[in-house]
């Protein structure tokens, strides 16, 4: 290894060398150097600032040969709110690997940023770094799918009209029912085009419910969900005498067959403690009525929340095995952050959907 390797907080100077390395280590991921996405991932993040940015990387020279990319978030932990980061992608050029620099990513990371990270979705060589480090492993976020259209689902299928349509015919007798989805309760389910101060006052409501969060402020949900380039996410509120009770996040992804998309995924949703059973089956009923009137292949949702889990059941979605991992490390509040029970989690906070293709 050449001797003037060094590990060091990412610099804007390092911009153009960064995307290079990634261009060549994710040939099939194109997103991931796009430069106008990367800036919006990475340096137009709420909690991000142009000369503290959240990535650390390993040079050789000139060259970019490693990083640790994260999100910062704001985690409520107890009665307390906490810095954390989000630890999204951990790759090293292959001939600089087993040196010790995955390591020494993280503890700088540690000693320049903050102590508190968490993980979901890695490889195995991602998570030896992370139990180098004394992480905890809190199992997997959990996934569940409902079949709606198959025909418009299965690629084999939906790229020849006569059989998809054919198909989707037979499995009508299966789908939810458009008329058992109406709201309930007296609420309604409205569109939302901006994350205002109402989503703030909303989560000063619903985070009494949970021991540990990502905090879902107006902001951070903005920036997430309606400055994502290139996607468009559907966002519906529900509502009761015009106070916002909760919400739920979509994102359909771009059809390629056909006229309609193989898969939408709820990608957050959140609520009030005041009637949640009620809200939380309101919620779900508005995702799924959206996604049967546009003939979505399927749903699926990542969560960790037994009262949201007890409702998709009750809908007909099935668990699937294969779900990211997930774990944690920190120095502080151990004993709330260690125990998997204390957690919400949404596909949105694990970044799975980030990745996922624009869809305009």
């Amino acid at each position: 290894m050449p001797s003037d390797v060094q590990v060091k907080q990412f610099e804007l100077s390092d911009q153009e060398a960064l995307l290079a390395f990634l261009r060549l280590a994710y040939p099939g991921e194109p997103l991931k150097s796009d430069a106008v996405f990367w800036k919006w991932h990475f340096l137009e993040n709420p909690y991000a600032s142009l000369n503290n940015t959240p990535l650390w990387i390993v040079k050789s020279g000139d060259r970019v040969v490693g990083q640790m990319a994260t999100i910062p978030v704001e985690l409520k932990v107890g009665s307390d709110e906490m810095r954390a980061l989000w630890i999204i992608d951990f790759i090293l050029s292959a001939e600089y690997r087993g040196r010790g620099l995955g390591k020494r990513l993280m503890q700088v990371a540690r000693e320049t940023y903050c102590t508190t990270m968490l993980a979901l979705g890695y490889n195995k060589d991602s998570e030896a770094v992370l139990r180098s480090h004394k992480w905890v492993s809190l199992g997997n976020i959990n996934r569940y799918h409902i079949m709606l259209f198959p025909g418009n689902a299965a690629k084999e299928v939906a790229q020849i009209a006569p059989v998809r349509h054919l198909t989707n015919l037979i499995y009508a007798p299966f789908r939810p029912s458009l008329n058992k989805l109406s709201a309930d309760g007296g609420g309604t389910l409205r569109e939302v085009r901006e994350f205002d101060s109402s989503f703030d006052e909303l989560w000063k409501d619903a985070s009494v419910q949970w021991p540990c969060a990502v905090v879902r402020s107006s902001r951070f949900l903005e920036w997430q969900f309606m400055k994502q380039p290139g996607k468009k996410f559907e966002v519906r509120g529900y509502y009761e005498n015009d106070r916002l009770l909760g919400y739920v996040v979509l994102f359909f992804r771009k059809a390629v067959h056909g006229e309609a998309a193989d898969k939408v995924a709820i990608s957050d949703l959140c609520w009030g403690a005041e009637n949640s059973e009620v809200v939380i089956e309101n919620l779900l009923k508005g995702a799924l009525r959206l996604a049967l009137e546009r003939r979505a292949g399927g749903l699926v949702i990542d969560v960790l929340d037994t009262r949201v889990e007890q409702k998709l059941r009750q809908f007909g979605f099935w668990h699937i095995k294969a779900s990211p991992p997930f774990m944690a490390g920190t120095f502080e509040h151990q004993d709330l952050m260690y125990e998997r029970h204390n957690w919400f989690l949404t596909r949105g906070d694990s970044d799975v959907g980030i990745f996922e293709q624009p869809n305009l």
